[in-house]
C-alpha cells in the first residue's frame, strides 16, 4: 500500500505531491506521539565534536526544502533521519516565486524555483516547539536565508535576526548563501561576507555554510581556506542546487537542479573541501545520494555527514533506513 500510494504520488503535480507528502508525515507524527507520547530517544552512536557536542544515531540526514517551516520533521525521525535540515526561514513571511515552481523533468531530477517560501521566524519557532520535545534524539539544524526584499548590503542584519531568534531552539545553524532563486544572493559567497557571518555566529552551537555546486573550484577552494582558518564557522553543507545544471541538462532558464545529474559534481566539491579544510572542520554532503553505494562514495570522499531530499521524493518513505547503515 505505502509503494502504491508513493506511486501515485508520484503522478501529481510536483508541489502538489509535496504538499500532500508534508500531510502524511504530519499525520504520522501526531498518530506517533498521540498513540506513544514517550518521547522519540534511538541509540546515539555519532558523536560530532562540535561546541556543544551532537549525538546522532547515524550519519543520514533531511536536506532543507522538504520541510521548510519546521512542521513534520518529527515525521522525518520517524521514518529514519538522525537530523533534519529545516527551512529556509527567512526573518518575515514571503510567499516565494510564482508557480508553477517545481518540476520533476527526469533522470532522478527536480528543478525549483520555490524562493524561500516562508513562515518567517516567529511562526517557525511557534512549529518547532510543537513536537521538538518529543524528539530529543533528533538534531535539528535551522537553514536561515535573507528576505527577498533585503537588499545585500542589509543580509548581515537578516542572517543576524535567524540566529537570535532560534539559538537555544535548534542545535546549529546552516548559513544559506548559494539558493540561485533569490536574486542576487550567491553574490554573498564570499570571504568578505563570510568574515561578516563569523562575527554575528553563535559560540554555543556549530555553524556551517551551504555553497553553490556552480562555484569555480578555486573559488571553492579559498573559501574553505577562510573556513579552516575560521573558528566560528564549523564547517560546509555541499552542496546547494544547480543553476547552470538545470540549463545546461534540462533547458530551465529559472530554478536550481537537485537529484541523480548533481552527483557527481556534490561529490568532487566534498573531496575538493575535505583537502582543503583539513580534518577538523565537519563536512555535511549533499546531492545526488540515490543509494547506499552513493553514500558510502559521499563518506569516502570526505562528508561527515550526508543528506538526502530528491532521492527520498522518488525513493519514498523507506529510503532513509536503507541509509542509516552506512558507517
Amino acid at each position: 500500500m505505502v509503494k502504491l500510494a508513493h506511486s501515485l504520488l508520484l503522478k501529481l503535480p510536483p508541489e502538489l505531491a509535496h504538499n500532500i507528502g508534508r500531510w502524511v508525515l504530519s499525520c504520522v507524527q501526531w498518530v506517533r506521539f498521540r498513540m506513544n507520547p514517550a518521547p522519540w530517544e534511538p541509540p546515539l552512536v555519532v558523536v560530532l565534536p562540535t561546541p556543544s557536542p551532537i549525538r546522532l544515531r547515524s550519519r543520514v540526514g533531511v536536506a532543507a526544502g522538504l520541510d521548510k517551516n519546521a512542521q513534520v520533521f518529527a515525521g522525518l525521525a520517524c521514518l529514519g533521519a538522525a537530523f533534519v535540515e529545516v527551512g529556509t526561514v527567512t526573518p518575515l513571511a514571503q510567499a516565494g516565486n510564482p508557480k508553477p515552481r517545481l518540476w520533476r523533468p527526469g533522470s532522478g531530477a527536480l528543478v525549483n524555483h520555490m524562493g524561500f517560501n516562508s513562515v518567517g521566524l516567529e511562526g517557525f519557532r511557534k512549529n518547532l516547539h510543537r513536537y521538538r520535545s518529543k524528539v530529543p534524539g533528533l538534531a535539528i539544524f535551522a537553514n536561515i536565508g535573507k528576505n527577498r526584499a533585503t537588499a545585500n548590503e542589509d543580509a548581515l542584519g537578516d542572517y543576524r535576526k535567524g540566529f537570535e531568534a532560534l539559538l537555544g531552539h535548534v542545535d546549529g545553524f546552516v548559513v544559506n548563501l548559494s539558493s540561485p532563486n533569490t536574486p542576487s544572493l550567491v553574490a554573498l559567497q564570499s570571504e568578505a561576507f563570510l568574515t561578516e557571518i563569523a562575527s554575528v555566529a553563535p559560540a554555543q552551537v556549530p555553524t556551517w555554510i551551504k555553497l553553490s555546486p556552480d562555484l569555480d573550484n578555486s573559488a571553492l577552494e579559498a573559501l574553505c581556506g577562510f573556513v579552516r582558518r575560521e573558528k566560528r564557522i564549523a564547517g560546509l553543507v555541499l552542496t546547494n542546487t544547480s543553476r547552470e545544471m538545470a540549463a545546461e541538462v534540462f533547458g530551465f532558464e529559472n530554478g536550481g537542479l537537485s537529484g541523480r545529474p548533481l552527483f557527481s559534481r556534490a561529490l568532487e566539491c566534498v573531496s575538493i573541501a575535505r583537502q582543503a579544510l583539513g580534518p577538523e572542520k565537519t563536512l555535511i554532503g549533499v546531492g545526488g545520494i540515490w543509494n547506499a553505494a552513493s553514500a558510502r562514495q559521499m563518506r569516502e570522499a570526505g562528508a561527515d555527514l550526508f543528506e538526502v531530499y530528491t532521492g527520498l521524493v522518488y525513493q519514498g518513505p523507506g529510503f532513509l533506513k536503507t541509509l542509516a547503515e552506512v558507517p
